[in-house]
C-alpha cells in the first residue's frame, strides 16, 4: 500500500512522498533521490524495508514538480526543504539517505541542523558520490545538448527514450541541469565537522574514484564506515536488496544509542 499524503496538516507537503504507514513503523529514513530523479524511485524501498516509513523528497522541477522552477543552489534547497521537514524532526528518532546528487543534499541538511541546534539524524547514509570538496567539477550548463546526452547515457539513469524524444528531452532539460548544476556550485565552508554517524556506500564499477569516496571523512567528526557494492553508478536499483540490508541492519543496530543522541539533539 502507498501513503502519498502527510496524516496532519503541519506534516503536508510538497517536498515529501510517503511510501510507508507511519503508524506501523518506529523508525524514519528521508531520502534524496540522485540528478534527475523522483521520489518515486523510492516507492520500492517500503516492500524491502518493512519496519522503516520511507519518505522521498520531492524538488521542484521533479516527479510531479516537473513544471515548478528548481532550485538554483544546495542552500536554497536545504532551506525549503528544512522548513517542509521541521514539524517531523520531533515526532520519531530519523535517519538521511541520498544518493548521488541526493547524497549532497542530505549531508548538507544534516550540517544546517547540526548548526541550528534541531535534531539530528541517527545515520546518515551517502550513497554513489565523491565527497563535494574531491568532486571534478564540469560545467553543465555551457555543454550542447549532444553533450549533455552524452553524459546522462553514460550515467545509465536517463530512459533511452527519453533522450530520444526531443520534445520529451526539451520538457525535462531545464529540471535536470538545474539538478546537476547544485554539485557544481556548491562550495563547503564550515569550519565544524559533522558529529551523525555516517555510512558511506560506493560501486565497485563506478567511476568514481576510491579516494574521493573516502573524502568525506575530511569532515565527518566519527569513523566513517565505508561499504563497497556490486554494480556502477545506479547500484541503487540493480543491487537495492544488498544495499537496503545494509542500510536496515545500520538503523537496526544498538537503537537507544541512536535514540539518546537524537534526544540530545532536541534538547
Amino acid at each position: 500500500m502507498r501513503f502519498d499524503t502527510m496524516p496532519t496538516n503541519s506534516e503536508k507537503s510538497p517536498w515529501l512522498v510517503r511510501f510507508s504507514d507511519a503508524s506501523r513503523t518506529r523508525r524514519r529514513l528521508f531520502c534524496a533521490p540522485y540528478a534527475g530523479g523522483s521520489a518515486q524511485i523510492f516507492q520500492p524501498w517500503a516492500e524491502y524495508l518493512p519496519d522503516v516509513e520511507i519518505i522521498g523528497i520531492q524538488a521542484p522541477g521533479k516527479g510531479a514538480r516537473l513544471l515548478e522552477r528548481a532550485c538554483a543552489s544546495v542552500a536554497e534547497l536545504v532551506d525549503a526543504l528544512l522548513a517542509a521537514l521541521t514539524p517531523m524532526l520531533y515526532a520519531k528518532p530519523f535517519s538521511l539517505f541520498g544518493h548521488s546528487n541526493g547524497a549532497l543534499i542530505a549531508f548538507e541538511l544534516s550540517c544546517v541542523l547540526q548548526e541550528r541546534n534541531l535534531p539530528l539524524p541517527r545515520h546518515l547514509f551517502l550513497s554513489a558520490s565523491a565527497a563535494p570538496w574531491a568532486r571534478t567539477r564540469r560545467c553543465y550548463a555551457a555543454m550542447s545538448d549532444a553533450e549533455f546526452k552524452s553524459v546522462l547515457r553514460d550515467l545509465q539513469g536517463t530512459p533511452l527514450e527519453v533522450l530520444e524524444n526531443s520534445d520529451l528531452f526539451e520538457l525535462i532539460k531545464p529540471g535536470l541541469l538545474a539538478d546537476f548544476s547544485l554539485a557544481e556550485r556548491y562550495e563547503f565552508s564550515r569550519t565544524s565537522k559533522l558529529r551523525v554517524p555516517t555510512s558511506v556506500y560506493y560501486g565497485d564499477q563506478d567511476s568514481i574514484q576510491p579516494w574521493q569516496v573516502r573524502a568525506w571523512q575530511d569532515q565527518i567528526e566519527q569513523p566513517v564506515k565505508f561499504e563497497r557494492l556490486p554494480g556502477g553508478h545506479f547500484f541503487i536499483h540493480s543491487h537495492l536488496g544488498a544495499l537496503t540490508r545494509l542500510i536496515d541492519a545500520e538503523m537496526s543496530r544498538r537503537p537507544e544509542l541512536h535514540q539518546a543522541a537524537w534526544s540530545r539533539g532536541r534538547a
